[in-house]
C-alpha cells in the first residue's frame, strides 16, 4: 500500500523548523498593525555576523572585531522637540506597569504643579490588566492621544515596570514625528525613548517618572533641561564622595547619546526598534540583577552588534545588584566588559534607580570625559 503523503508537521520537521513554525490555534487575526500575523510592519534587518571569541585566558572580556558587513542604517536628522513653556501642560500616561492607586497620580500632579506646570491624565492610567496598566491597545492609545493633543506640551510616564515593548507595534511613528514634544521617563520607558529616537530622529528624555521622588535636584534638572533649554552636565558625584564615577578606560569622546535600562535594551536587540549605536555615547543602568545576568545581557548586546563601535560607554548605577554567589561582583563583571573596548568608558555614573534622577536627552550630542567622569551635552535639547 502506498505511503500517505507527508503532513505539514513532517515537512517542517524535515526542514529543521519543527513545531515552532506551526500556527497557534485561534491566532488567525493579525497581531501586528500594518503587518501579517507573524511579521511586524517593519521587519528588523538580520544581525551582522560576529567573529568567534578567541579562546585565551585574558583578564578582560574579549570583544570580536567589527563585521566587514555594515548594517543598513537610515540616516535621519536629529529633531529637537519644542521647549516646554512655563505654565505648560504635561500629560501623565502609564505605558507600562500597573499603578497601585489614584494617590500616585495625585502625588505626581502635585509635584509637577509645584513646578508651575499644569497636568492632564491619560484615560487609561488607572486601568488594570494583570501586571500592566491596561491592555496594550489602551496604553498605546494614551501615548498617541498625548502626542496628538495640541494642548499637551510634554509627556511624563507615571512609572516603569514592564510593558512598553509590547505597545511598540501599535504606535504610529509618523504621527509622533508630526507632533514632536518631550517624552520623559526611565527604566522600562527606555523602550519608548529608544524606539521613538530610532524611528523618528526625535530627541527623547531619560528622566524622572511620575512616581519618582521629585527632589530639588531632580526637579531642577527637569526644569533646566526642558523649560530653560540649558545643556545638561552631570559630574562624577552621585550621592556622596564615596559613590563617584570611576574611570575604566581614559580619554574623551563625543557623539549622540543613547542608552537606558540594560535589561530593556538587551530585550529589544533584533526587534528593529533599537537605534544604531555606532558612533554614539552609550549609557546603561540596572537594578536588582545578579552578576551572571548582567554578563548575559552585555554579551547579548555584543553578539547582536549593538556595541560594535561605540564612541564611549558610561555604565551608571547597578542598584542592588549582587554577585549571585559568584566570585565576581556585578561591578567587576561590568568592568571586565568595559575593559574589552578601546573607547573611553566609566563605571558608576550618576544615572539609574537612584536619587536624584537627572533629565538626560537621548539622541543629542555630548562629550564624555572618562578621566574627569563627566558627561556634558553640547547644546540645548529643546527648540
Amino acid at each position: 500500500m502506498a505511503s500517505p503523503p507527508p503532513s505539514r508537521r513532517d515537512v517542517l520537521r524535515a526542514l529543521g523548523l519543527g513545531a515552532l513554525a506551526l500556527p497557534v490555534a485561534g491566532c488567525g487575526t493579525s497581531l501586528w498593525p500594518g503587518g501579517s500575523r507573524t511579521t511586524p510592519p517593519v521587519p528588523p534587518s538580520a544581525p551582522p555576523p560576529v567573529a568567534p571569541l578567541p579562546v585565551e585566558a585574558a583578564e578582560v572580556m574579549a570583544v570580536p572585531e567589527p563585521s566587514p558587513i555594515e548594517p543598513i542604517v537610515v540616516e535621519r536628522p536629529v529633531v529637537l522637540p519644542p521647549r516646554l513653556r512655563a505654565g505648560g501642560t504635561v500629560a501623565l500616561i502609564a505605558p507600562a506597569g500597573v499603578l497601585r492607586n489614584r494617590g500616585q497620580v495625585d502625588e505626581a500632579t502635585e509635584a509637577l504643579e509645584g513646578l508651575g506646570l499644569r497636568t492632564t491624565v491619560g484615560r487609561h492610567v488607572l486601568d488594570r490588566f494583570g501586571f500592566l496598566a491596561g491592555s496594550d491597545a489602551a496604553r498605546a492609545r494614551d501615548v498617541m492621544d498625548a502626542f496628538r493633543d495640541p494642548d499637551v506640551d510634554a509627556i511624563v510616564a507615571m512609572r516603569g515596570g514592564w510593558g512598553c515593548a509590547r505597545i511598540l507595534p501599535f504606535l504610529d511613528f509618523d504621527e509622533i514625528a508630526a507632533h514632536p514634544k518631550p517624552l520623559v521617563g526611565y527604566s522600562d520607558i527606555t523602550a519608548l525613548l529608544l524606539a521613538i529616537y530610532a524611528r523618528t530622529g526625535m530627541v527623547t528624555f531619560h528622566g524622572p517618572v511620575g512616581v519618582s521622588t521629585w527632589s530639588s535636584q531632580t526637579a531642577q534638572s527637569f526644569v533646566q533641561t526642558l523649560i530653560h533649554g540649558i545643556a545638561p552636565v552631570i559630574g562624577p558625584e552621585t550621592r556622596s564622595n564615596r559613590d563617584r564615577t570611576r574611570t575604566v578606560r581614559p580619554g574623551v569622546a563625543e557623539g549622540p547619546v543613547v542608552g537606558g535600562n540594560l535589561t530593556v535594551i538587551s530585550a529589544l536587540a533584533g526587534t528593529g526598534f533599537l537605534p544604531d549605536a555606532d558612533g554614539h555615547l552609550v549609557f546603561f543602568e540596572e537594578v536588582g540583577e545578579d552578576a551572571y545576568r548582567v554578563d548575559r545581557m552585555l554579551a547579548q548586546l555584543q553578539l547582536a552588534g549593538f556595541l560594535r563601535d561605540p564612541a564611549g560607554i558610561a555604565f551608571g548605577q547597578c542598584s542592588s545588584c549582587t554577585s549571585g554567589g559568584s566570585s565576581w561582583t556585578a561591578e567587576e563583571t561590568i568592568r571586565r566588559h568595559l575593559e574589552g573596548y578601546a573607547c573611553p568608558s566609566v563605571l558608576g555614573a550618576p544615572v539609574g534607580h537612584v536619587s536624584p534622577v537627572y533629565t538626560l536627552p537621548i539622541g543629542l550630542r555630548a562629550r564624555l570625559d572618562a578621566d574627569a567622569g563627566t558627561l556634558e551635552y553640547l547644546g540645548p535639547a529643546v527648540a
